[in-house]
């Protein structure tokens, strides 16, 4: 039998908190989600995994047998390693080195699709880094991440991603992969009242704005076309404030707590009380090492991401260009 899918209030009634949360929580990763056209589900079974997950205690429920020599191992459940009592005898359950975790850094909703790949084939541990993209570039050069997701813009060259890749990964060969195009903008609160169109808005001194925090793509965008009109940050009101996220960033505009923000335009699609003015067409790209090319993931990924499952895919959560979808270019 399938899991029913719920929508996001029903989990928030569920869990006990609010609608804002559970998008938080997608968001980060820590709970799965899927795309319904623009509205998003959420499985029982992974509320259920999520709400596992998160309890505290020496052990986890789990499936035990005994062999031949009355030993106690690993049933389908899962145990966690360590000692199991039972009456007063103690039984050690055998002990295995954990797996690496593959680690895939970005904040799209469309690296779930990535995650959700891997998971299904069993790869070992999938994690999500929410790091930003000129960050998760330099974390990738050190190899603390597998993949990293960006969506730099070169103001000189006035291109995504490409410029940085040598320059961040100095002497590291790499491959990227473009996997869609976005739109980058502003948000402002219902109905535009203050009549924002552009980056020149910046410079009106009644207008206040929440920022987004450095090192992600968002930001390196805003600072660059500042530099270009020549208005300088301090001169801005809330130019020093930073959220960490474009819901986080559009919900802050849509309660009335700036005028505008900058993200993309995925950003505000739940956000009941913000409007988005696309100002930038950008590209999203997955960059690797080269050096790990051969990996299980890494291969499974680059199989994924060059076929038409992967672009189906996409056109079923909407709302990206994919007309560069696939496209692959080695540094």
């Amino acid at each position: 039998m399938e899991s029913p899918l719920l929508t996001a209030e029903d989990v928030a009634q569920q869990l006990r908190i609010k609608k804002y949360t559970v998008y938080e929580l997608i968001k980060r990763g820590e709970l799965p989600s899927s795309r319904v056209g623009k509205q998003v589900r959420v499985s029982q079974e992974d509320i259920d995994r999520y709400l596992r997950a998160g309890k505290t205690g020496p052990f986890q429920d789990g499936n035990f047998s005994r062999n031949r020599r009355g030993e106690i191992r690993e049933g389908e459940g899962g145990v966690p390693w360590g000692a199991l009592q039972s009456g007063q005898e103690t039984f050690r359950v055998r002990q295995e080195p954990p797996e690496a975790p593959i680690i895939l850094s970005g904040q799209d909703l469309c690296l779930d699709l990535l995650v959700n790949r891997l998971s299904m084939l069993g790869l070992g541990p999938v994690l999500r880094s929410y790091t930003g993209c000129y960050n998760s570039l330099i974390a990738l050069y050190n190899g603390t991440v597998t993949m990293a997701a960006s969506h730099l813009w070169d103001g000189e060259t006035e291109t995504y991603n490409y410029p940085f890749i040598p320059h961040l990964l100095p002497g590291l060969p790499a491959g990227v992969f473009r996997m869609v195009g976005r739109k980058q903008g502003f948000y402002v609160k219902k109905g535009n009242p203050l009549k924002i169109r552009d980056w020149e808005d910046l410079a009106r001194p009644e207008i206040t704005m929440i920022n987004r925090e450095r090192g992600c793509g968002t930001r390196i965008l805003l600072d660059q076309k500042l530099r270009r009109l020549g208005i300088r940050a301090e001169k801005i009101q809330g130019y020093s404030r930073e959220s960490t996220s474009h819901m986080a960033c559009a919900s802050t505009v849509a309660r009335g707590g700036a005028d505008l923000g900058c993200g993309c335009e995925r950003g505000a699609e739940n956000i009941a009380g913000a409007d988005f003015i696309p100002l930038q067409s950008e590209w999203y790209d997955l960059v690797f090492r080269l050096q790990d090319r051969d990996s299980p993931a890494v291969k499974a990924l680059m199989t994924y991401l060059s076929g038409n499952e992967f672009r189906q895919d996409l056109a079923l959560m909407g709302g990206y260009d994919l007309s560069q979808t696939g496209n692959y270019v080695e540094f």
